[in-house]
């Protein structure tokens, strides 16, 4: 069985609908929402859900993190298996049944849902953010070597005790956990990619902007001089 981690900033609007759709996939246990200090009533929306495998928490730090509040959530799980992934729906919930067949069937120690596997550019985030990840992924595979085709996903499945174990190599800012998983994690990591079609956003509004290129350059350059294997 599954817990699911959707760390949450201002996602007021999406909140009941990944809901409805995550309470009806059974190897889904449990939900685990970790909010991020909102200003708009996301925590509150999230107390509202009545169904009895979804929790919320509220993560009141003044650096608001996304990879904080994803190593939150794992802390939180009772299953071994987490997937983590976005509350904004445009992770389409079908896939889960999909990366959870392919790894328990497999030795591979994280299933990547990837928006890139087969295509340089996809239509639902914007000709120059899809540039700006295909530059990113080319120098992580440049500097790190290639385990991916979309490091970046916000979307993937892996064992607990993977980013648990490990997590003292993670640089652990930014919003780029998936990174820290692959990179700063054992040495021969198994990865396997499953192509998604990545979803239009349609409410609230996207967290990219210079401040996450920022830290995940630094994230790199930590990886790059800090981590040792």
């Amino acid at each position: 069985m599954i817990s699911v981690i959707i760390p949450t900033l201002n996602e007021k609007k999406n909140i009941l609908k990944i809901a409805n759709k995550l309470n009806k996939i059974k190897i889904v246990s449990q939900v685990i929402f970790v909010d991020d200090n909102s200003i708009d009533g996301t925590f509150a929306e999230i107390k509202k859900i009545k169904f009895t495998k979804f929790y919320g928490y509220l993560r009141k730090s003044k650096q608001r993190d996304l990879s904080q509040s994803v190593v939150y959530g794992v802390d939180k799980a009772n299953n071994k298996n987490i997937l983590v992934m976005d509350c904004d729906l445009q992770h389409d919930v079908k896939y889960i049944g999909m990366m959870w067949k392919l790894f328990i069937k497999s030795n591979y120690d994280v299933i990547v849902a990837s928006r890139f596997k087969r295509k340089k550019f996809i239509g639902n985030i914007s000709f120059l953010r899809s540039l700006i990840s295909k530059f990113a992924i080319f120098l992580i595979n440049s500097v790190f070597g290639t385990k991916s085709s979309d490091p970046l996903s916000g979307f993937f499945l892996c064992k607990k005790n993977l980013i648990n174990a490990h997590k003292k190599f993670f640089f652990l800012r930014g919003y780029k956990i998936l990174f820290d998983v692959i990179y700063n994690s054992k040495r021969n990591i198994n990865v396997k990619d499953v192509e998604i079609s990545f979803k239009k956003r349609n409410f609230e509004k996207s967290k990219f902007n210079t401040r996450v290129i920022w830290l995940f350059l630094r994230q790199m350059l930590y990886t790059k001089l800090v981590v040792k294997k």
